[in-house]
């Protein structure tokens, strides 16, 4: 049974949080800047609560502003706000942060302003912003079994510096990242992880105007991003959606990218095998889906299938998908639509990229040609790799789509 502490007989506290799951000798501790919203609440500091919590326990965080760093380092603690964030379009359109409402965490710290340090720590349905020299939520690699959810985070160099060493599922779910562009090592990531992340989810969040990426993930070692889904998502006017580095048993999927600018919606980088980026759509964007492995190892055995590009703006290279030389090599891009594009429906580039199968596609009116394959080799048509049963009546060589 849960209990509440208070830290005074007879004190009562007000509060309009949802029910916290119970747990045996589960204690709940209140905090409230002021009092205002929770009168007799026995800490006015998030970290005065965590200091006096035992691992397991859940604090209640009452509407008000934390000028505070905020460092979780006790397993399975569950810190919650009294607000979620807004999802979808209300999440690009959100105005400032109520502190009469909402819990607002806010620092310049250089370590980050909330740190997740140990197992299983729940952290939802707070605003953190305006770190300008850091991260505003970063989880350790060294632990697992994160979750952040519902959150409002904005404003900060790098909204949230996500690790995980796999032991557990960690989620970063249903949070509004947004704007999360000041000057700063790595600026301008919604999500950024370079150090490790195993067994993670990135869901149902929605990112906007993010001024690098919604989502950039990497590690020091090919395979150092393992099994880590990113889907669901919503993407309103990143400059990318998604960059992925070094993935082994990713996937991306049935995200909404729109009006992505200066990068690809969905980019794939070095040495990623076994990565799925399906049943996305992306409109409206600068280019679609595109591969570069900038001369380091390409990715193998990728699967792009099922998604949408549409409307692609760039003249130059507002192709639907794209391949760039020694890319991507025995793969499968089936059951894509690429319509409009200023660029190719689906290209690949000369130059490597071979053994990859390019089937059941739909491309058509787009302002360069609808596919296009410059690879050579003893494929379709004199190409590295095999097409069959695409449909777009502009091609180079022209049989591959018909």
């Amino acid at each position: 049974m849960k209990k509440m502490v208070l830290l005074a007989a007879g004190v009562a506290v007000t509060t309009a949080f949802s029910a916290v799951p119970s747990q045996a000798a589960q204690t709940v501790l209140v905090v409230d800047d002021d009092g205002a919203q929770c009168p007799g609440a026995p800490f006015t500091t998030i970290q005065a609560a965590i200091t006096a919590a035992s691992p397991g326990d859940v604090i209640r965080v009452c509407a008000g502003i934390y000028n505070e760093v905020v460092i979780a380092n006790k397993a399975n603690l569950q810190l919650i706000g009294p607000v979620a964030a807004p999802a979808g379009t209300a999440c690009r359109q959100a105005g400032a942060p109520n502190p009469s409402r909402e819990a607002i965490i806010q620092s310049a710290d250089g370590s980050g302003s909330v740190r997740l340090l140990e197992n299983g720590i729940g952290f939802s349905r707070f605003t953190v912003q305006n770190n300008t020299s850091s991260y505003g939520i970063v989880t350790s690699a060294a632990h697992s079994g994160h979750q952040v959810r519902q959150n409002m985070i904005q404003n900060n160099v790098i909204g949230v510096y996500f690790h995980s060493s796999g032991t557990n599922l960690s989620e970063v779910e249903q949070n509004c990242i947004r704007q999360n562009n000041e000057p700063g090592s790595a600026s301008g990531s919604g999500i950024y992880s370079d150090a490790g992340l195993k067994k993670a989810e990135i869901a149902a969040n929605t990112f906007s105007g993010n001024d690098n990426s919604g989502v950039l993930l990497d590690a020091p070692a090919p395979g150092g991003v393992d099994n880590v889904k990113v889907n669901s998502n919503t993407s309103l006017a990143d400059r990318a959606f998604a960059f992925i580095f070094k993935s082994s048993n990713a996937s991306v999927g049935s995200n909404i990218i729109q009006d992505n600018f200066g990068a690809p919606g969905i980019f794939l980088g070095d040495n990623n095998t076994n990565l799925k980026i399906t049943s996305n759509t992306i409109e409206r964007g600068f280019l679609g889906v595109r591969a570069n492995a900038f001369g380091l190892s390409p990715s193998t055995n990728v699967t792009i299938v099922g998604n949408i590009i549409r409307n692609s703006a760039s003249s130059s290279v507002g192709h639907g998908i794209s391949v760039a030389a020694d890319s991507l090599t025995r793969s499968v891009i089936s059951w894509n639509t690429a319509n409009d594009n200023a660029g190719d429906g689906i290209r690949i580039d000369a130059g490597g990229n071979g053994g990859n199968t390019i089937k059941s596609n739909i491309a058509r009116r787009n302002g360069m040609l609808d596919c296009r394959d410059s690879t050579s080799g003893t494929g379709t048509e004199g190409t590295a790799n095999t097409w069959t049963g695409n449909t777009g009546p502009n091609a180079a060589p022209p049989r591959i789509c018909r």
